[in-house]
């Protein structure tokens, strides 16, 4: 074997190692391109459920708000065991407001207590009480001046 033979080979090695190389780089580049390509698609995805879910928000916020809208709360009602909360409120209406036949004059979708059961120790509960019609909600909330001096509130 001769010198020149073994510089041969081991340029034509050199040669193949390096092509190899240029192979890997341009497929790895490729990869890398392909792989942008997907971050970006997936960014612009993001940023559309990211709207999306902003928009979702906005309007649970706004459902929220409105189904709110024909509800009052009542603070400081003594609370009993077997109490019916509407009828509480429209004891309330008829004796402390002076709302005449509350029972057949404003309607009430449902009423109740919120927050933990009373033991005796803290303040009673409010009740939240919605009502079918926002004027009947409105005279209440007007009439709800006729409880200063007494421990009964009406708030929103």
């Amino acid at each position: 074997m001769s010198v020149y033979y073994l510089l041969e080979q081991n340029v034509k090695s050199l040669t193949e190692s390096i092509e190899f190389a240029h192979a890997e780089f341009r497929d790895l580049k490729e990869e890398m391109v392909k792989r942008k390509e997907t971050e970006r698609e997936n960014f612009s995805w993001i940023k559309e459920l990211e709207d999306s879910n902003r928009r979702l928000q906005d309007s649970v916020v706004d459902l929220k708000a409105r189904s709110m809208r024909d509800n009052l709360l009542f603070h400081n009602i003594d609370e009993s065991e077997e109490e019916d909360c509407t009828e509480v409120i429209y004891s309330l209406l008829e004796e402390k407001l002076d709302i005449p036949e509350a029972r057949r004059s404003i309607n009430i979708d449902r009423a109740h207590r919120v927050g933990r059961k009373y033991d005796g120790r803290r303040k009673p509960r409010a009740i939240v009480a919605k009502f079918y019609f926002f004027p009947d909600r409105e005279e209440i909330r007007f009439n709800a001046k006729k409880l200063r001096g007494t421990k009964i509130g009406i708030s929103e």
